[in-house]
């Protein structure tokens, strides 16, 4: 069966992210898989690339121990959801290391569906979005990346929105966006921005050809908008602020104009901050 993965540094976000991945698990029919990494070497030494907490756990007890009070708190919270329900299978995993080396054989070893982590307070330290921790998760990832701010329900996520860059590897984030709305029942809006002084410009194959797919889609809910603006970050922002959505979703290229926007400083740090959700597709996603 596969597993929904939630990375966690026991901090409040990645609590949750941890308790929106039981109820991801329950929707989804996976099971629940948290792991936390942790640092034995002196403090000298870390250089903030393990995924730990702001109060450094040390060695493997530990993050053992932390890890069995969250799974009972999370066993505790699947069975309230109900009979009804598909109860997830809730198991701990550690090492010690830096993520973007063990998560490739960690979504292989226990087939990974979605990997959760809980987002970080905002640092003007931190090199590129987010900071090392995320950054070395998405590079070496095969599987969709949701960053979770505060409390989530899927049961309140009516909107979704997709901002596309017409690249090769949308097509198959959006279908992976269509197959989890027919579970969680919500309406995908896949978004383009484009520059005001371009009213007049032709189509190219890419974005002709995504069209055509996304128009032969079997879901009722997803549709498509080319919009008009000068600050494509601001707009992306404005769009889901303004739509009600409870998602942000996006395909990470490290050179795509998309990833380059959201290194703009006060982008940048609205979503370092995290008040919006994001999902992020690895460009090499399987």
């Amino acid at each position: 069966m596969k597993s929904i993965l939630v990375l966690t540094d026991f901090s409040k976000n990645s609590e949750n992210a941890a308790e929106l991945g039981v109820k991801l698990s329950a929707k989804l029919s996976t099971n629940l898989l948290l792991f936390n990494t942790y640092v034995t070497n002196s403090a000298e030494a870390y250089v903030a690339e393990p995924w730990v907490a702001e109060d450094i756990y040390w060695g493997d007890d530990d993050s053992k121990d932390n890890l069995n009070k969250l799974a009972k708190t999370l066993k505790d919270e699947a069975g309230e959801l109900g009979a009804a329900h598909h109860q997830p299978v809730i198991y701990c995993g550690n090492g010690e290391g830096k993520l973007g080396v063990i998560i490739p054989d960690i979504i292989q070893k226990h087939h990974v569906e979605m990997i959760l982590m809980g987002a970080r307070a905002f640092n003007p330290d931190d090199d590129g979005l987010f900071g090392s921790d995320l950054n070395s998760t998405i590079q070496k990832s095969s599987r969709p990346v949701l960053v979770v701010p505060s409390k989530m329900d899927p049961e309140q996520l009516h909107k979704v929105i997709f901002a596309t860059d017409f690249d090769e590897a949308d097509m198959l984030a959006i279908h992976y966006l269509v197959k989890l709305g027919q579970l969680l029942h919500f309406e995908l809006e896949i978004i383009h921005i484009t520059h005001q002084d371009k009213t007049t410009r032709s189509k190219s194959q890419k974005e002709i050809e995504l069209e055509k797919q996304i128009s032969g889609l079997k879901y009722p809910q997803v549709s498509y908008h080319e919009i008009k603006g000068d600050d494509v970050s601001k707009n992306i922002l404005r769009i889901f602020k303004e739509s009600g959505a409870g998602l942000l979703a996006m395909v990470h290229h490290q050179h795509s104009f998309i990833m380059r926007l959201l290194h703009d400083s006060t982008t940048k740090k609205i979503l370092d901050n995290q008040e919006v959700p994001l999902m992020i597709f690895p460009s090499k996603m399987k």
